[in-house]
């Protein structure tokens, strides 16, 4: 790592505090003049440090999403566009493909969406500061096949990774987008695709995913019991959080078709070898969930038949002690 990254590492790691030059030598193993040189480089990134005489420095833009910061802590070179308010990043990553205004890889970010969508037309309630609101928007080359099942599960795979490395929990997995953590949903995943109108072929995948870093505040009363967050207090800047999960969904979407992360996805999903009902199109499948294949399908056995569900959602599963809340 970068003499550059492993400052921001630290800054991140004491977000808000001074460190002093002498502090910040030390843990880095460089001298005080290279830790000079590293923040005014920095400063001239973009970054916003506030230097104060015989105190030292601090990163301002700690709790600030910052695209300089992400950039530096990441390990991708794909694009990024940051938003503070926006509509839903879905939605703004399906318009510029079509439009054409986006032709490689890019993850939106946004701090707030006034608009945030989730499955089945449902909103994702998505406050300023308290969580992350990101999509990839990912135009496929000519001939490219999806498997629509293996990227949604992969994600969740990608997320909880990128979240057990940063704020240091275990998320669980409800097929086959939700995230869970102690039995409230705490994140979920969009995945879209966009359609090229001459070809009638998927010209490009969107990729949304919705986290509940904090708890969210004023939900409606329906939503309490169901919603939860992964922390009281953050402590871990966003930035880091993002970068993480930028490089370990990179990471993933190279070679997410082989599905070798079904066993840790299968591992953590609350629902195998238990009583769900499943909202199939307009059907409602109720049995007990058996297996996800390797496509990231649903297996489930109604008593009469062995289902293959490719799509849709568990409404209900049941859990001993009733531990389920969503």
């Amino acid at each position: 790592m970068k003499t550059d990254e492993r400052i921001l590492h630290f800054f991140a790691e004491h977000e808000g505090e001074y460190l002093s030059g002498e502090t910040l030598a030390k843990n880095l193993d460089i001298s005080r003049a290279a830790v000079w040189k590293v923040i005014k480089k920095l400063t001239e990134q973009g970054h916003t440090i506030d230097s104060q005489h015989h105190v030292g420095y601090r990163y301002q833009s700690g709790k600030v999403l910052s695209v300089p910061m992400i950039r530096q802590l990441a390990h991708s070179d794909w694009q990024i566009k940051l938003f503070d308010v926006i509509d839903s990043t879905n939605t703004y990553a399906k318009e510029a493909l079509t439009r054409g205004d986006i032709t490689k890889p890019t993850m939106i970010i946004a701090n707030q969406q006034i608009g945030g969508r989730g499955r089945l037309g449902r909103t994702f309630v998505s406050p300023a500061d308290t969580g992350l609101y990101i999509s990839f928007a990912l135009p496929l080359p000519v001939g490219t096949s999806v498997v629509p099942g293996l990227l949604t599960t992969g994600t969740a795979v990608a997320v909880s990774r990128a979240i057990k490395k940063t704020i240091g929990i275990e998320l669980d997995f409800k097929w086959v987008n939700d995230l869970l953590f102690k039995n409230r949903k705490v994140g979920g995943i969009l995945t879209e695709a966009v359609m090229d109108f001459e070809s009638q072929q998927v010209s490009a995948i969107v990729v949304g995913i919705g986290l509940n870093l904090q708890q969210p505040q004023n939900l409606d009363a329906t939503l309490t019991n169901k919603v939860g967050g992964m922390v009281e207090h953050l402590t871990v800047s966003r930035n880091v959080i993002v970068a993480t999960l930028f490089d370990e969904f990179v990471k993933l979407y190279a070679e997410y078709t082989d599905g070798s992360f079904l066993m840790a996805y299968r591992q953590r999903n609350i629902v195998i070898n238990q009583t769900v009902t499943v909202k199939y199109g307009k059907e409602l499948v109720t049995g007990i969930a058996k297996v996800i294949d390797e496509q990231g399908q649903l297996l489930v056995d109604t008593g009469d038949v062995i289902r293959t569900i490719n799509s849709g959602e568990v409404l209900k599963v049941q859990l001993p002690n009733n531990s389920y809340h969503g």
